[in-house]
């Protein structure tokens, strides 16, 4: 298969592949007397707000933790008592939800 026609692909195998066209002026008569310069990354603040975000996700909660430790010892003794009623209610309280979103 072939695609031609605009001359575009090349432009976008060249974005797709990071290559950048060079300039055929020397490095040294571009930074000519600037002295040595420094590659500077600036993060935006989404980003920052999202790796906040992140980082909370990922952290362990005590809480849950110590709930669900409960749980599994109440099923282990044998004395974790289940109501259908309260199980079916959750269900339906799911299924509607995930429908409504």
């Amino acid at each position: 298969m072939e695609i031609s026609g605009h001359g575009r692909a090349q432009e976008l195998a060249a974005l797709l592949l990071g290559v950048q066209e060079t300039t055929d002026r020397p490095m040294a008569k571009q930074t000519a007397g600037r002295g040595p310069q420094q590659d500077q990354v600036e993060i935006s603040q989404q980003a920052k707000e999202i790796q906040r975000i992140k980082e909370l996700v990922a952290a362990p909660d005590a809480a849950r933790a110590e709930h669900v430790e409960q749980l599994r010892q109440a099923v282990d003794n044998g004395t974790y008592d289940v109501n259908g009623r309260t199980v079916a209610d959750a269900l339906i309280r799911h299924v509607l939800t995930d429908a409504a979103l």
